[in-house]
This record gives structure tokens, C-alpha cells and sequence, in this order.
């Protein structure tokens, strides 16, 4: 009767540890996505108010978000230039390097037409 108790509390002792072990997994998952969705919203906020900012202030406009921006946030302005059309523009990257892996948002902006 003894060993049949003693063999019941070690199974019950290892599906508790099992069981602890899966939700803490799940507790850590939840956590590194809830991050993920909130550093996205962040990228997709910057992207948005860079939508707006006319061709000619789109460096300066960048520079200044990145300041005002999260820490783990990058954003980056390089030239472009179409060939076919002879027309200049920005291309702007938005990053961020999170333990999860990377993200990225991307606007280009054409100079306007002659």
C-alpha cells in the first residue's frame, strides 16, 4: 500500500513539473510575441507619419523620428535612382532587431514629376 502511494506521488510530482514547465513555455512565447506585435505597431506608426512628410523634407523628417523613436528602432534613408525613367527618390528602412528575429518596414518615395 505504502509503494502504491509512493508510486502515484511520483507520477503526480512529474506531470506537475510537466505541467509547469509547458505553461511557463507558453508564459515566455506570449510574452516574446506580445513584443513582437507592439515593436511592428511602433514600425508601422513611423512608416505612417513618414507617408505624409513631402519629398524634399523625407531625410530630415527621418533623422527626426529616429531620435524621437524607440531605441531599438532604426530607421535609414538612402537615394535611389530609377533608370528607365530618369526620376530620383528615398528609399526608407525601418528596423528593428528584437531576440525573436528582425523587422522590417520599407517606404520608397518618388520625387515628383516635372
Amino acid at each position: 500500500m505504502v509503494v502504491e502511494i509512493s508510486i502515484a506521488l511520483v507520477v503526480l510530482a512529474i506531470a506537475a513539473g510537466l505541467t509547469l514547465r509547458m505553461h511557463q513555455a507558453r508564459l515566455d512565447y506570449d510574452r516574446a510575441s506580445f513584443s513582437r506585435l507592439q515593436h511592428q505597431l511602433i514600425i508601422e506608426n513611423v512608416a505612417e507619419q513618414l507617408a505624409v512628410v513631402s519629398y524634399a523634407d523625407m531625410p530630415a523628417a527621418a533623422a527626426k523620428l529616429d531620435a524621437e523613436a524607440d531605441s531599438s528602432i532604426v530607421i535609414q534613408v538612402d537615394p535611389f535612382e530609377l533608370e528607365f525613367e530618369s526620376r530620383q527618390g528615398w528609399h526608407v528602412t525601418i528596423s528593428a532587431n528584437l531576440t525573436s528575429g528582425p523587422l522590417s518596414h520599407h517606404v520608397w518615395r518618388l520625387e515628383s514629376s516635372p
